[in-house]
């Protein structure tokens, strides 16, 4: 915890609250589903007339549903221009607005968010109330149902309980408590209604008593069980759609800050990834810079050490010849530079073709044979026959060989060998590079693709070099989509398996 800060915080309000996109698409599931009591209410009567020894009061009940279907049809036309007016228009990302359009009566009905964030706006307002007016009706339109379906006999009135759960998806706990009342009171009306003549008495006859409804004791016991119902399943309904309602909260604050992060970290990388295009231009501009003069030097070098006169002392023609291995050093070291450069800069900056196996091979073995000559390494190639062109960067490919073939020279003592075998395998292009070096610990194998890494045992045999050549490597085949193993153990050699498929998407 610094400065105070919370550990947890809860990110910047979105500009459109989820959970007001899903108040508004369930109420279009509640029009559905209203839909479907309507069509499973007229296949029960029809049922219920041909199979249950009951007396049923068709033009009630089919005038009852028919205002029902008609309300919902309204419903559909109200929800409609509700979602042709967008969402969250009235939020603006601050709390403030949010709940100056939110009213009394809507935050009331609204389910609760978490303490400091307040996401909803004028139109969950308008939501919520179309949601608890849904209920409200259709709870006014079972207990018409129930009153010409025998009343507090019908058992069927435990069908409040459904509205019950509705209420407790859709709305707050206080909400849910009132329309757990308000069917009670619905309930209670018409049993008492009936009871004390006020309304007619629809019997369903058949099993059902005939005088039940006038029973005080029945109906009252009747009404205190449903009340009970009503509000125990109000309150468990209730608390787990508010425990829900939380954890949903949650996510959706979590993936909203995951996003935010993952933007975040998504313009770091291309920050990170022009950084390191420009560190590549100039390190490409400075080699070249450096390559020309330093060949000049060189060469100059060169000249003088052939022209120098027997006469001259033995130490100024020593550091005549140090300044010539070092020029020779550093324009090596200018060169790998330029090849990791290049490498890295990608399909960008190289040119793909069809490359001959057996021709990079040679050409590889041509650039090293010199060196392995005065180092006094045995240096052999295998190159399988018939072996179809690679689609790749020449001079890159080039590069990954030369390089690996130059540590295998480098850190292979006198009398030591190095072995280039070259052959396909399943659609890819396997070649391998084997020596009876030194070897590599096995603490150093995960570094040895870092630039300018090298390890002790190497800077202990050969105390010149840069470090480049595994990087170089790798950057080739990242962009010739190929793959590299290394197996190694100091003393025992190194053998350098690298994969690249002959064709691949540009």
């Amino acid at each position: 915890m610094d400065g105070g800060k919370p550990e947890h915080s809860i990110p910047e309000k979105p500009r459109a609250l989820p959970a007001t996109e899903v108040l508004i698409g369930r109420l279009g599931w509640l029009i559905r589903l209203r839909w479907v009591a309507v069509g499973g209410s007229l296949f029960f009567v029809e049922v219920a007339r041909r199979v249950l020894p009951i007396h049923i009061y068709f033009s009630q009940i089919f005038t009852v549903l028919g205002m029902l279907a008609l309300y919902n049809m309204i419903l559909g036309l109200v929800l409609r221009r509700v979602r042709r007016g967008g969402v969250g228009d009235s939020g603006n990302g601050s709390g403030g607005e949010g709940e100056e359009s939110v009213g009394g009566v809507a935050r009331f009905i609204l389910p609760r968010t978490l303490p400091g964030v307040e996401y909803y706006d004028s139109k969950a307002a308008q939501a919520a109330l179309l949601a608890g007016a849904q209920i409200g009706f259709d709870l006014f339109f079972l207990a018409l149902l129930l009153h010409f379906a025998g009343g507090i006999e019908n058992p069927l009135r435990v069908f409040f309980l459904f509205h019950i759960i509705i209420a407790s998806i859709l709305l707050s706990r206080q909400a849910t408590y009132v329309v757990a009342t308000a069917g009670l009171v619905f309930l209670s009306a018409v049993a008492l209604g009936e009871f004390w003549g006020i309304l007619p008495h629809y019997a369903l006859e058949g099993h059902w008593r005939l005088d039940g409804y006038l029973d005080p004791g029945l109906v009252g016991a009747q009404l205190f069980l449903l009340g009970v119902t009503l509000f125990v399943a109000a309150y468990l309904a209730s608390s787990i759609a508010a425990r829900l309602r939380r954890r949903e909260l949650d996510v959706v604050v979590l993936s909203r800050y995951l996003a935010d992060k993952t933007e975040s970290l998504e313009a770091t990388c291309a920050e990170l990834s022009a950084a390191e295009e420009a560190k590549s231009q100039y390190m490409r501009k400075v080699a070249h810079e450096l390559r020309g003069p330093l060949g000049t030097i060189r060469t100059a070098l060169t000249v003088v050490l052939e022209m120098m006169p027997e006469t001259v002392a033995e130490k100024t023609l020593d550091l005549i010849r140090r300044a010539h291995r070092r020029a020779g050093e550093l324009a090596d070291i200018t060169q790998e530079l330029l090849s990791l450069s290049r490498a890295k800069g990608g399909r960008a900056v190289a040119d793909f073709t069809l490359v001959e196996p057996a021709v990079l091979a040679r050409h590889a073995m041509e650039r090293l044979e010199f060196r392995a000559e005065e180092a006094g390494v045995s240096l052999s190639a295998e190159v399988e026959g018939e072996l179809p062109a690679i689609l790749g960067d020449p001079e890159g490919l080039g590069d990954l060989l030369a390089n690996l073939l130059g540590n295998a020279v480098r850190y292979t003592p006198k009398g030591g060998s190095a072995t280039l075998r070259v052959h396909g395998v399943g659609g890819r292009l396997v070649m391998e590079v084997e020596d009876t070096g030194i070897g590599i610990p096995k603490e150093d194998l995960p570094r040895i693709f870092d630039e300018f890494f090298r390890s002790k045992v190497a800077r202990e045999f050969a105390p010149d070099g840069s470090g480049l050549g595994m990087a170089i490597v790798k950057a080739v085949l990242e962009h010739h989509e190929g793959s590299i193993s290394v197996e190694s153990a100091p003393g025992e050699g190194t053998r350098v398996r690298v994969e690249i498929p002959f064709e691949f998407d540009l």
